[in-house]
């Protein structure tokens, strides 16, 4: 299928709008829509298409190594894999706390009055043996103190249970962050394949529409044509110029978002794209989607856990009513300004048990069980999101397929009735008027079979993106 073309009267087949949300229609600059300045840009525009590559530089990217490069330069890939390596760390954190905790203390200190190195113990009768402490006013201490949990509630276990389930999502959102590009390059990409195929239709309008004027110059001249028709020809000529150039602003908009994408340092670097071939790229049945969207997608897995999280802080907030138990111990020694230290040690079993705290228990257990109920609702919404997407994709598929079939037929059918609108006009049997209206069918016919294969290959990448397949991984394969 022939698929380029802009027509010179709807410009709203050139209106490109890119995604992500940016508008990509690129500004023209004023006065040189139909003059001398618009040949010279669209002729700066058919050098550079024939411009080879600078040697030694690979600057023609296909769609997998598009892919390729953006999954290793882009700054947010970059970032959510950070993000597992700051989780993973908050794991170890977590581990830790069910460790014992051992620390070397020491310090000097001045009494007022003078304080025994060791405790005073007296046993009576006195005899022979019994040591009286020695009496210092600084005193100067040392020791290794150590304190092991036993028991806290079910807040240890749990706390490690929700530091490696952060430590899941973080992985999920580093996938959908990959599956949002792959999907973005890919729209972008098919953009620019679009816009290539409608910069070469527009050109090839301007230099028909060129032979269509020295044609009614020649008539003009020899008194079979009237002066409007050249000033119709003219107009449209003009119309045609101004669509090439918003054409390539729109293409050159759009090189520029997609190196963005990339993560291109130089973003002053020149590059291009290689076309691929149109191909019947496979994707799953309706059914088939759903399951796969409900089964492998990134955010709906991350909801899950984030709901599996909400449960889990429950009950961590449920176990502070909980003793907490805990082994504990010291080794450690006093000395006086001589330094001679009289060592002492301890060794025992605590726990505490909250008896009043003002209400913080409750409001903790509360708070919780109200984000418990959110992640439920977050997790039905992306449910339904899922449903609605796989059903939408399927929908601008099933519907860019019939279009194709539907603009190929009004292409062979304007081409001929161009071709036949040229004859009469060159035998004299048409009208300048009628040549422009069958070419304007033609080029309307050509740009909307483009807009069709566009909606369809980025219906498709979207239909991967709503089951979360991760496709790039062929594409980069490929």
């Amino acid at each position: 299928m022939n698929c380029g073309g802009v027509t010179v009267r709807v410009t709203r087949y050139l209106a490109y709008t890119a995604v992500l949300g940016l508008s990509m229609t690129g500004p023209v600059a004023a006065g040189d829509t139909a003059g001398p300045g618009a040949r010279e840009a669209v002729a700066e525009v058919r050098v550079a298409q024939t411009l080879p590559s600078a040697p030694g530089v690979d600057n023609r990217y296909s769609l997998g190594s598009v892919i390729r490069y953006a999954l290793k330069h882009n700054p947010g890939v970059r970032i959510a894999g950070r993000n597992i390596e700051s989780e993973t760390y908050g794991v170890d954190s977590a581990r830790a706390d069910m460790m014992p905790k051992v620390d070397f203390t020491g310090g000097v200190t001045r009494y007022r009055w003078d304080m025994p190195l060791t405790p005073i113990v007296i046993t009576l009768p006195l005899n022979q043996g019994t040591e009286i402490p020695e009496f210092k006013r600084t005193i100067w201490d040392t020791g290794v103190s150590f304190r092991l949990p036993l028991f806290r509630g079910g807040r240890l276990v749990r706390g490690l249970h929700v530091a490696e389930m952060k430590k899941a999502v973080a992985e999920d959102r580093l996938r959908m962050t990959k599956q949002d590009l792959v999907y973005n390059l890919s729209s972008v990409y098919y953009k620019i394949a679009q816009l290539e195929r409608l910069f070469i239709a527009s050109d090839s309008a301007v230099r028909q529409l060129e032979s269509h004027k020295k044609n009614v110059e020649l008539f003009l001249k020899t008194g079979t044509a009237p002066r409007l028709d050249l000033l119709k020809t003219e107009v449209e000529l003009s119309h045609a110029k101004e669509s090439l150039l918003l054409v390539t602003n729109n293409r050159a908009s759009s090189f520029e978002l997609l190196k963005n994408l990339m993560g291109m340092d130089d973003m002053a670097a020149h590059i291009s794209i290689a076309p691929e071939k149109d191909r019947d790229q496979p994707y799953p049945s309706l059914e088939e989607s759903l399951n796969k969207g409900f089964s492998q997608r990134p955010d709906f897995k991350a909801a899950e856990k984030k709901l599996k999280m909400g449960e889990q802080r429950l009950k961590i907030a449920r176990g502070k009513r909980l003793p907490d138990i805990y082994a504990t111990g010291q080794y450690w020694g006093q000395a006086g300004n001589e330094f001679a230290f009289k060592e002492n040690y301890y060794m025992g079993l605590k726990f505490s048990v909250p008896l009043f705290d003002g209400g913080l228990i409750t409001s903790e257990i509360d708070k919780e069980r109200v984000e418990l109920e959110k992640a439920k609702e977050e997790e039905r919404s992306i449910r339904l999101s899922i449903t609605r997407e796989v059903r939408d994709a399927h929908l601008t598929i099933a519907n860019a397929k019939e279009r194709i079939i539907v603009t190929e037929r009004a292409m062979e059918s304007a081409r001929e009735n161009l071709r036949v609108e040229l004859l009469k006009y060159d035998t004299g049997a048409g009208t300048s008027t009628d040549v422009i209206d069958a070419q304007t069918a033609l080029l309307r016919a050509e740009a909307d079979a483009c807009q069709a294969l566009f909606d369809k290959e980025t219906a498709i990448a979207y239909l991967r993106k709503a089951i979360g397949d991760e496709g790039y991984e062929e594409e980069t394969g490929r």
